[in-house]
């Protein structure tokens, strides 16, 4: 089970649990990382739609390998 816990604005972090490990990542790096892939990633979208793919069927295959990224342990773990 994951969740995710944000402090206050003064803190400006993010906690993360996942698997009984935690990740913390500074919310504006995560905003500005967010920025940085949202083109390319709507572009993904965009492609995978274009040669017949549904949009379901993207947003559950994206977060499926998403959630296999994070499984790996060596990458589990990001402190800022």
């Amino acid at each position: 089970m994951s969740w995710l816990v944000s402090f206050g604005e003064e803190d400006k972090a993010m906690l993360r649990i996942l698997n009984s490990r935690q990740i913390v990542v500074s919310s504006d790096r995560l905003h500005d990382c967010k920025e940085y892939l949202e083109s390319e990633f709507h572009l993904m979208i965009d492609h995978a739609l274009s040669v017949g793919w549904s949009l379901d069927e993207v947003t559950l295959a994206l977060n499926g390998l998403v959630a296999e990224e994070v499984a790996v342990p060596e990458r589990a773990i990001t402190l800022h």
